[in-house]
């Protein structure tokens, strides 16, 4: 990435739309954007203007930013088109003939990083937006683009960087009888340190688990109505249904999407009560269909509603009980507060259905406000919590200049985290999982 560069992306969605954005950055955007529309105003804002290229005008919202009071930091231009993808097309070949070119992956917001607008971890938060699957990972993100992180760790990085530069400074004085902290008031500092950064590992999510995406898994008899179930829910027919029972011989899955993220939806074989009355084959099915379950981040017990024998069991409790057949109810039934009925073939308690399992997969932990971390940042604040552990337990015995090293080392790893020392090969690793246009 060369910063001097003036450079454009697509960053709308791919294909035809009702608009379609190409954005334009860096030193020359203006003058550039002045080359496709005339009447380019001198101050930030968004104006309807005509852009003429390859022989055409268009009418177009045209936005201008002005450095450094953009996304970037650099002058910044997005022209908001009608969408036709070859309109859009015509307007690139106009701006790589303007000694434009197309921007890398994530170059603008590694722009903003490099101009000061972001931290590393706000810029990993733009990223994890993106990429966010459900409401848990969108929250987490967005605290992340928030600057909460950052908002954590800075307090802990001032409080070291003032220890350091009480030790160093006695260093400077090493022949003098001059002592600017005292070794246990220097411990009592670390140790508090030492608190907030365990504090801030233990009550933190990781985002690896966040994206995590659930598996519920449909538990039930032979011809309970599992498959047709898994086909209502996914929209499309992935199990083969029948009236005969057994036709369900692997674990099948499909993803659905509900209000709060997706999920694997699971149909295992039925399970038969008395095993030894199956053959080898059905009892493997049966076996791998006890593993799922057990493996499973909701178990969906799944009955006929005039299906009268003993309730079968398995190795956990069933989060949720649902009655198949509705439609062929005979007699008032008794199947308890917490159960849904369900018909596929009337439409009866899908929407109430897909509510229950939305709350049981995705809300239990939804009154933690916790920050999620990444793999990168637990790594650096666990190698810093070691070196602040370090410098704790020799505060009182061990030379000053060790002392010293211990605690820049610990801010140094902290430091990496907001990018305050980052070598370039991080910095290209994480900006390469941007998509172009961001």
């Amino acid at each position: 990435m060369n910063n001097d560069d003036t450079i454009y992306a697509i960053s709308s969605a791919a294909g035809a739309s009702a608009r379609m954005i190409v954005r334009l950055c860096g030193p020359g955007a203006r003058a550039v954007a002045t080359s496709v529309c005339p009447d380019l105003p001198d101050v930030a804002g968004a104006k309807r203007l005509w852009l003429r290229f390859a022989d055409l005008e268009v009418r177009a919202w045209v936005y201008l930013f002005v450095s450094p009071r953009s996304y970037t930091g650099d002058d910044l231009v997005e022209f908001h088109l009608p969408g036709n993808v070859m309109l859009v097309q015509l307007l690139i070949g106009h701006l790589r003939r303007q000694d434009v070119r197309m921007a890398e992956p994530g170059e603008f917001t590694a722009r903003a990083y490099f101009n000061g607008r972001m931290d590393l971890t706000e810029a990993e938060g733009v990223s994890a937006v993106i990429s966010a699957h459900s409401e848990r990972e969108l929250n987490a993100a967005r605290q992340l683009l928030a600057g909460e992180l950052a908002a954590r760790l800075r307090p802990m990085m001032d409080q070291l960087t003032e220890a350091l530069a009480l030790i160093e400074a006695e260093i400077d004085f090493v022949d003098e009888p001059v002592t600017f902290l005292a070794r246990p008031d220097l411990r009592g500092r670390l140790e508090s340190i030492r608190g907030d950064l365990q504090n801030l590992l233990v009550g933190s999510r990781r985002f690896e688990r966040l994206s995590h995406q659930p598996r519920v898994v449909l538990v039930g008899r032979p011809n309970a109505g599992k498959s047709t179930l898994l086909n209502w829910l996914a929209g499309h027919d992935r199990a083969i249904v029948s009236p005969l029972a057994g036709t369900t011989r692997d674990v099948l899955w499909a993803e659905v999407m509900l209000p709060a993220g997706v999920i694997h939806l699971v149909d295992v074989a039925g399970l038969e009560v008395d095993e030894h009355a199956v053959g080898v084959v059905d009892a493997q099915m049966q076996d791998h269909a006890r593993r799922a379950i057990a493996e499973a981040d909701l178990a969906v017990l799944v009955r006929e509603v005039n299906d009268s024998r003993p309730m079968i069991t398995a190795d956990r409790a069933f989060d949720l009980h649902v009655f198949t057949k509705a439609d062929l109810l005979n007699g008032p039934g008794g199947f308890g507060e917490d159960a849904i009925l369900v018909s596929a073939k009337t439409g009866m308690g899908r929407e109430y259905l897909i509510q229950a399992i939305n709350r049981l997969v995705f809300t239990r932990d939804s009154g933690e406000a916790r920050l999620a971390l990444n793999q990168r940042h637990v790594q650096a604040i666990e190698l810093a919590l070691d070196h602040v552990q370090q410098a704790a337990s020799m505060a009182e015995s061990a030379a000053i200049e060790l002392l010293a090293l211990e605690l820049r080392t610990a801010l140094n790893h902290l430091g990496g985290i907001l990018g305050m020392v980052s070598p370039d090969d991080l910095l290209g690793e994480i900006f390469s999982r941007f998509c172009i246009g961001k």
